[in-house]
């Protein structure tokens, strides 16, 4: 399986987890950001930069849910918006722009549409 494909199904099962119930969701869209950590970078100093980023993510208008992620090689995210517009407001070229000025290399945005969102756990468990 290639990365990008283990990290798209990595992504939909992480966004469907969150949900309290199955739903249709033909309006939701999930985004996935993947960004190459720059040389010299710690976990550590991502997590602290996490940490920092919480209220400015927990104001964006439409966004349901962010993940944080972190790899070997490369950390980004996962969101669930509550539609494209939502996440269009956000993901513009001027966000395209900081995200390379900051971390030297191009930031990678796939896009997903979610039809169905589901909760990983049976009612009562």
């Amino acid at each position: 399986m290639s990365r990008k494909l283990a990290l798209t199904a990595l992504s939909l099962a992480l966004l469907a987890a969150g949900t309290p119930e199955a739903f249709a969701a033909d309006q939701h869209v999930a985004t996935l950001v993947v960004i190459k950590t720059p040389e010299g970078v710690t976990r550590a100093k991502l997590e602290a930069g996490f940490a920092a980023s919480v209220p400015t993510y927990q104001k964006i208008p439409g966004l349901i849910r962010k993940y944080y992620t972190v790899n070997g090689d490369g950390f980004g995210g996962i969101y669930l918006w509550k539609d494209r517009a939502a996440a269009e407001a956000w993901f513009t070229a001027a966000w395209a722009a900081q995200c390379k000025q900051r971390n030297g290399t191009e930031c990678q945005l796939t896009w997903f549409d979610t039809p169905l969102q589901i909760d990983g756990q049976a009612a009562g468990d």
